[in-house]
C-alpha cells in the first residue's frame, strides 16, 4: 500500500477574481471595509481623537475609466507585515471571535466584487513612509503567482496615520449603480441603520461623499410609560442584561468549549481563548405601527447582523417538528401591523459569512432566544393548554401589555377621539429622525393618546346664572361692600381698574404663551405641510379654552395664526366661540382657512383660490375623510368595541343570548370565528363563555340588545340609564335613541351601500353618538 503521498491543492490565483462572483450587495461590500476600520478603532481603545471613516463613491458625472471607490480611516495604520496579512486571501488576525471583520475573505470578496484593481495605502504615526500595495486581479491571474507589488511613499508629516482602500477599474454593473444619487442615499441610510449603535453610542464618524451618515435612532416610548394588566405595571421598554458563564472560544472553528478544556471539543485544536459571554440590550414599544418597520435588531460587536427580525415572534416547540406559529401581531385585523422593536447584543454568537444572520442551530443562538422570549408561547391560554408554565420573559410582558392596537392611553396609541392616528405617528417619527426638536421625546405621541381618551369638543352653552335677564345672581344679596372688600371697579388702593392695568402691558409673545397654556393640541392638524406654489409650514394647532383670542392689532377673532419662527406656524382656535358653539362651524376647517390665507399672502399669490388651498391642506391632514371607506372603518371599530364589551354581561347566561340568533346568523358567526380567531379557542368554548358575540352579524347584535336592554345599559356597555325608569314608554325611548345610531353603523358594516354626502355625515354623527354613549370601561 502506498502512503504519505499528497496532491497540491493550492488554489490558482484566479480564485481572487472568482471571489467577486459571490453574492454581496453594494452596501455589504462597503460594510466589509468599514468593519475593518471600526475593528481597529475598538481595538485602539480610544487612542484616536475622533474615529472616522470616509467613503467616496463616483459622482453621477464621472467616467467609468477614471471612477474610484475609496474607504479612508484615521486609525493607527499598519506595518508592512500587517498589511501583507490583511490582503492575503483567507488570513485574518481576528480569529472567529471578538471583531466585526470575522472572515479574512471579506476584504477580498468585497473588493473583487466592485472592481479589478485595489490599492491599500497605510502608515502608522511616526513612520517615515506610506506603504502602498496594489492588487491587480488580472495581472495576478496571468502570472499564476500570488504576488502584489508595493512601494514606499515618503510622508510629508511623520505624525500622519491611517488606512485608505481605493478600488478602481470598476465593473460596469457596479459603476452604473453606485454613481446614482438615489443609490448613494439608500446606501447611506442602510449604513446608518447597520452601524447606528457605534455611531450613536461610541461616537464613530462615518461619511459618504462628504455627507454624514446619521444613525437610525429607535423611536420608542419612554421607559417611564407604563400600562397595567391584571395588577401588573408593564413598562414600555424592557431591559435585558444576562451574564453567561465564561467559556473557551476556538479561534480556528468558532466552537465554544468548557472553561477547563485544553483542546477544542469540535475540531481538536488548542487555539482556545477564555472569554466572557453576555446577552444584553432592550426591547420596547415603538411610537408608531407599521407593516414592516418593526422587529428586533441583533448585534455583534456593535454592528447589526439581523435587522427588524421577526422570527422571535414565532412559537415552535424545540422538541417538535411542526411549523412555527406566528404569535405577533395577531390583533390588527386584515393588515397586520406591529410595533415591538429592540436591540439585542450577542457578541459570542457566530454569524454566517455574509453577516446577514446567525448560525441558528447553535446552542448559543437558542439561548439568546430563550432570554428574549422564554420557552413557552406568549399567549397564556395556549401555554396552559400545552401544559407549559406562564411566560414571564421580557417579550411576553410587552405582548401582554401592548398586543392590541386600540387608540388611547390603555395601549399607548395616538388618536384623535375617533380614530387611531397611525399615519400621523409615522410622519412624526420621520421628523424625529430628521432631528426635529419637538419630536425627540414621546410627549407629542402621548398627548395624542391622552386626547383620544379626552377628545377636544366644542364647549356647550355655559349655564346662565342670572335669575332674570339683565339682573345678576346677586339680586337677592344686600348691596353692601363685604367687610374688608373694595367697591366694584376699584383696587384696594382706591384707583380704578383701568389705571391699575396700565402698569403692565402684555407682549404678543406673552399673549400667545397664555393661549398655549390654556389649550389642547389638535393632533390631527399638527404636522408639516408643503404646497408647491406656496411653500412649507410646520403647523401646530391649538384648541384654546376660556380665553378670547385677538389678532396682533387687538381685533377679536375666533381663529388666529402666528408665525413663531419660519417655517413654524401656530394656529389658535377659540373652542368656546359662538361660531362653533352655536352655529356649528367645524373648528378644523376654520383653522385651515386661516392657515391657507396666511400662506397665500406670504407667497404673494392671492390669485390662487382660497378654497383650493384649503382642499390641498385638508388632503395632508390625518383628519378622518367623509368617505364610505373611512366611515365604514370607524363603524367597524365602534361595533368591535361594543361586541367586546358585551362578552362579560353575556357570559352570565350565554345560552339565552345564543338562542336569539337565527340559523343563518349562527353559521355566519362560526365562519367569521374560523377566519378571525386563529384557532386560539375552540368554537364550543366561545359559545359557552359568551365570546361568540364578537363574531355575530351587527344586525344580530342590535336584536340582542333590544331583547335584553337591562343587561347592557346602566354602565355595563352603554352609559344610558334604564333600570331606574319605571314607565315602559320612557324605557322604550331610551332603547330607541340607542338603537337608531347603532342601526346606521350596522348598515355600513354589513352592506356597504352607496351613500351620498348627507347620508355619510349622518352616519358620522351616529358614530360620535355611540362613542359618546359607550361606558367608560369600554
Amino acid at each position: 500500500m502506498t502512503e504519505n503521498q499528497y496532491i497540491n491543492v493550492t488554489p490558482h490565483p484566479r480564485i481572487l477574481g472568482v471571489l467577486g462572483d459571490i453574492e454581496f450587495s453594494h452596501w455589504q461590500c462597503l460594510a466589509e471595509l468599514i468593519d475593518n476600520s471600526f475593528d481597529e478603532f475598538q481595538a485602539a481603545g480610544g487612542t484616536v481623537d475622533r474615529p472616522s471613516v470616509a467613503v467616496s463613491l463616483p459622482p453621477a458625472n464621472s467616467q467609468r475609466a477614471t471612477a474610484e471607490i475609496k474607504v479612508q480611516d484615521n486609525g493607527r495604520g499598519m506595518s508592512l507585515e500587517a498589511v501583507t496579512n490583511a490582503i492575503s486571501a483567507g488570513w485574518t488576525s481576528n480569529g472567529r471571535h471578538g471583531s466585526l471583520g470575522l472572515f479574512g475573505m471579506g476584504f477580498n470578496i468585497s473588493t473583487a466584487r466592485l472592481g479589478r484593481r485595489t490599492t491599500v495605502r497605510t502608515s502608522r504615526a511616526g513612520d517615515s513612509d506610506w506603504i502602498e500595495v496594489t492588487l491587480d486581479l488580472a495581472r495576478i491571474a496571468n502570472s499564476s503567482k500570488y504576488q502584489a507589488p508595493y512601494r514606499l511613499v515618503p510622508k510629508a508629516n511623520r505624525g500622519e496615520h491611517g488606512t485608505t482602500v481605493t478600488i478602481s477599474e470598476l465593473k460596469q454593473e457596479q459603476y452604473a449603480t453606485l454613481c446614482r444619487p438615489k443609490t448613494q442615499n439608500v446606501i447611506r441610510e442602510k449604513l446608518g441603520d447597520v452601524y447606528s449603535y457605534l455611531l450613536a453610542e461610541k461616537g464613530f464618524l462615518l461619511t459618504l461623499n462628504g455627507k454624514k451618515v446619521r444613525p437610525r435612532l429607535p423611536c420608542v416610548w419612554d421607559e417611564k410609560r407604563t400600562v397595567t394588566r391584571q395588577g401588573v405595571e408593564i413598562h414600555a421598554v424592557q431591559r435585558i442584561d444576562r451574564t453567561l458563564s465564561s467559556k473557551k472560544a476556538c479561534m480556528a472553528c468558532g466552537y465554544w468549549s468548557t472553561a477547563d478544556a485544553e483542546h477544542c471539543e469540535e475540531c481538536g485544536q488548542d487555539r482556545l481563548e477564555l472569554r466572557e459571554r453576555k446577552i444584553w440590550g432592550w426591547i420596547g414599544i415603538q411610537r408608531y405601527l407599521h407593516r414592516t418597520d418593526y422587529g428586533l435588531d441583533f448585534l455583534r460587536n456593535g454592528r447589526k447582523i439581523m435587522l427588524k427580525d421577526k422570527r422571535v415572534f414565532l412559537w415552535q416547540d424545540e422538541d417538535d417538528i411542526d411549523e412555527a406559529e406566528l404569535e405577533y401581531p395577531i390583533d390588527s385585523g386584515a393588515v397586520q401591523m406591529g410595533r415591538i422593536v429592540g436591540e439585542i447584543h450577542c457578541d459570542h454568537v457566530t454569524p454566517n459569512y455574509q453577516k446577514t444572520a446567525f448560525e441558528f442551530e447553535t446552542a448559543e443562538w437558542r439561548q439568546v432566544l430563550r432570554e428574549v422570549r422564554g420557552t413557552s408561547p406568549l399567549r397564556p391560554k395556549i401555554a396552559k393548554s400545552l401544559g407549559r408554565a406562564e411566560n414571564r420573559s421580557p417579550l411576553a410582558l410587552l405582548f401582554a401589555g401592548f398586543r392590541r392596537q386600540d387608540p388611547g392611553l390603555n395601549y399607548l396609541i395616538p388618536g384623535d377621539g375617533r380614530n387611531a392616528l397611525h399615519e400621523t405617528a409615522v410622519k412624526w417619527a420621520g421628523l424625529m429622525r430628521l432631528g426635529g426638536y419637538d419630536y425627540q421625546s414621546d410627549e407629542l405621541w402621548y398627548r395624542a393618546a391622552y386626547h383620544h381618551d379626552n377628545p377636544i369638543v366644542v364647549d356647550p352653552q355655559p349655564e346662565n346664572d342670572e335669575i332674570l335677564p339683565g339682573f345678576g345672581a346677586g339680586l337677592l344679596e344686600p348691596d353692601v361692600e363685604p367687610e374688608g372688600g373694595t367697591a366694584p371697579g376699584t383696587t384696594s388702593a382706591g384707583e380704578t381698574l383701568a389705571e391699575a392695568e396700565v402698569a403692565t402691558v402684555e407682549t404678543l409673545d406673552q399673549r400667545l404663551q397664555r393661549y398655549r397654556d390654556s389649550a389642547d393640541p389638535i393632533v390631527d392638524l399638527t404636522g408639516s405641510y408643503y404646497l408647491e406654489e406656496l411653500g412649507r409650514v410646520d403647523l401646530t394647532a391649538w384648541a384654546v379654552r376660556g380665553q378670547s383670542l385677538a389678532t396682533k392689532d387687538e381685533r377679536p377673532a375666533p381663529v388666529i395664526v402666528s408665525m413663531v419662527r419660519a417655517p413654524r406656524l401656530d394656529v389658535f382656535v377659540d373652542a368656546g366661540h359662538s361660531l362653533f358653539r352655536e352655529h356649528g362651524a367645524d373648528i378644523r376647517d376654520l383653522a385651515l382657512v386661516e392657515v391657507a390665507e396666511f400662506m397665500r399672502v406670504r407667497a404673494n399669490n392671492v390669485s390662487m383660490p382660497l378654497s383650493e388651498i384649503v382642499a390641498q391642506l385638508k388632503s395632508h391632514t390625518s383628519s378622518p375623510r367623509l368617505t364610505s371607506a373611512a366611515t365604514a372603518e370607524e363603524s367597524e371599530r365602534l361595533l368591535e368595541l361594543v361586541r367586546k364589551a358585551m362578552v362579560a354581561p353575556i357570559s352570565a347566561d350565554p345560552a339565552v343570548h345564543w338562542l336569539l340568533l337565527t340559523k343563518d346568523e349562527r353559521a355566519d358567526s362560526e365562519r367569521r370565528f374560523a377566519v378571525e380567531a386563529g384557532g386560539v379557542t375552540p368554537w364550543n368554548d366561545a359559545i359557552s363563555s359568551g365570546a361568540f358575540i364578537r363574531y355575530v352579524p351587527a344586525s344580530a347584535v342590535i336584536r340582542i340588545i333590544q331583547g335584553s336592554p337591562g343587561t347592557f345599559l346602566d354602565g355595563c356597555v352603554f352609559k344610558r340609564g334604564y333600570i331606574a325608569l319605571s314607565d315602559p314608554g320612557a324605557r322604550a325611548l331610551v332603547v330607541e335613541r340607542l338603537i337608531n345610531p347603532l342601526g346606521d353603523l350596522a348598515l355600513l358594516e354589513q352592506h356597504r351601500p352607496r351613500l351620498d354626502v348627507e347620508e355619510l355625515a349622518r352616519i358620522r354623527i351616529s358614530c360620535r353618538l355611540i362613542a359618546r354613549d359607550l361606558a367608560d370601561n369600554t
